[in-house]
């Protein structure tokens, strides 16, 4: 087997190309760099040639095209997407899109299962962007929270959020924190080093590191159209408006995080488990069902911000392997990760358990929660034709998948 991957990364002020060759168990890196945030368009065609010719190749020679994604900063990572897109469509490739953040948390350790690595990466402005990692007993990553956007001032509590639900399983992950946000910030560091934590490197993503992510995007088969590239800016708006400046704001619109709470339900969680279930469901489990379902033997969970339901998750034990029946967020909550968190505090309630294996169903038309799902970890294993009740007396696939827990 042989694969070339070309991999792009110009969200921070150094531009990289990065080629990574694959032949057979051998692998190698060729990589070329330009310090200069403003040069980042005219400098990127020239480095791909370059690091083209070190290794004797050709553009068509290339099996992927990969960039960073971000976040970082507007103009630079537009430059790697923009570029990615215009050779993949010419050359009839597929693209990896790699998120900045994780490149980072990739860079601590290789095949490090029970570390959760939270990068926190200078957003300047005095906010960083925040992410937390964990990787698949297949070498695959995947994000417990997506990228965001915290205030300097939250981060710590974010950090002291994750490491407090982690403390309260049988078998708790390892925190790790890493990025050059604990550099532009020597207090949040100073305080880290008072935590159960351990710290890792402040250096920025490598583009051979976005090239080793983008080959295990190929193998598991997660790439995208190029008509799908997109980067992940994640700060969407740098000032106010003029009718907000007019009302007395100032400066930039600050981010704020709001914690998740995820625990066990109990009985007075039923009504708003259910209430959630009628707005997002077709057929909804009603409360009745929901309390039968626990009696059963059933796990329920809950996530809640300011005491309040977003999110449920409803799972069947059944000795080494557990079946996800339910998992809603409200629509105010969606977007943020939740899911994610609530995922992962599940399966690690059910390894703890002793299950082997987690078995879930999903609409085939439900493209947000196949996506939920692959990027943790599961594998298709099966179809079920016309399960699903549509409107109009209508029907809808079923796809099944089915994780190995580690």
């Amino acid at each position: 087997m042989k694969v070339n991957i070309l991999a792009l990364d110009s969200a921070s002020a150094v531009c990289g190309v990065a080629l990574l060759c694959v032949h057979q168990s051998q692998r190698q890196h060729y990589v070329v760099e330009h310090q200069g945030s403003t040069e980042h368009a005219e400098r990127m065609l020239p480095l791909i040639d370059q690091v083209l010719t070190q290794a004797n190749l050709k553009r068509a020679d290339l099996d992927l095209i990969a960039f960073a994604q971000g976040p970082g900063g507007f103009t630079g990572l537009r430059v790697a997407c923009g570029v990615a897109q215009g050779l993949a469509y010419g050359l009839g490739l597929k693209v990896a899109a790699v998120p900045s953040l994780l490149g980072v948390a990739a860079q601590q350790a290789q095949h490090d299962i029970e570390t959760i690595e939270i990068v926190v990466a200078d957003a300047r402005m005095q906010e960083l962007y925040v992410g937390a990692y964990q990787q698949t007993t297949t070498g695959a990553w995947y994000a417990l929270h997506k990228p965001m956007l915290i205030h300097h001032s939250q981060v710590l509590q974010y950090i002291q959020h994750v490491l407090a639900q982690q403390q309260s399983f049988k078998n708790p992950s390892v925190l790790r924190v890493s990025g050059d946000g604990l550099v532009a910030f020597p207090d949040l560091l100073a305080s880290l080093q008072a935590l159960p934590v351990h710290l890792g490197g402040t250096e920025l993503p490598k583009a051979t590191t976005i090239a080793d992510l983008a080959w295990l995007q190929y193998q598991h088969q997660q790439l995208i159209e190029p008509a799908l590239a997109a980067p992940l800016y994640v700060r969407n708006r740098v000032a106010f408006t003029t009718a907000e400046r007019e009302t007395g704001l100032g400066g930039n619109p600050s981010s704020t995080w709001q914690a998740t709470h995820i625990r066990p339900a109990v009985a007075t969680d039923l009504a708003e488990v259910a209430a959630l279930e009628t707005e997002l469901q077709f057929a909804p489990w009603s409360q009745s069902a929901l309390e039968s379902s626990m009696a059963s033997g059933h796990v329920l969970w809950v996530a809640s911000q300011a005491d309040k339901v977003v999110a449920y998750a409803v799972m069947m034990p059944a000795q080494e392997d557990w079946e996800l029946l339910l998992i809603g967020v409200a629509p105010v909550a969606q977007r943020q990760g939740v899911a994610q968190q609530l995922l992962c505090y599940a399966e690690q309630h059910a390894r703890a358990q002793g299950a082997k294996n987690i078995h879930l169903e999903v609409r085939a038309s439900n493209q947000p929660a196949i996506a939920l799902y692959e990027g943790a970890g599961y594998v298709q294993v099966g179809v079920r034709k016309n399960y699903y009740a549509l409107p109009e007396q209508q029907r809808e696939d079923a796809v099944l998948y089915t994780k190995i827990l580690a």
